[in-house]
């Protein structure tokens, strides 16, 4: 099902029903992109699993231990957008 939501701007948002994948999130749900975050750094860094840091305000680089991996680096927003959450205010 599909709902568009009005935000103050006058443009839409849609969203479906179906929750977005969250790569690693082992079943949870997560509020906030932050607590994603945080989730992330604590559970898959240890293991050496990909978890991202801030690198600057807002700014993002995914964190991998394979030397051959290409570098990523995101705004807050677009890992807000990939991801589904809100963008914070």
């Amino acid at each position: 099902m599909l709902q568009t939501h009005g935000s103050e701007e006058g443009s839409s948002l849609q969203q479906t029903d179906t929750p977005p994948v969250r790569p690693w999130a082992r079943g949870r749900n997560f509020t906030t992109l932050d607590e994603y975050l945080a989730y992330l750094e604590q559970y898959n860094g240890p293991i050496d699993l990909p978890w991202w840091r801030e690198v600057s305000p807002g700014v993002y680089e995914k964190v991998v231990r394979m030397p051959e991996a290409k570098r990523e680096v995101a705004t807050r927003a677009q890992l807000e957008q990939r991801w589904g959450f809100a963008p914070a205010r």
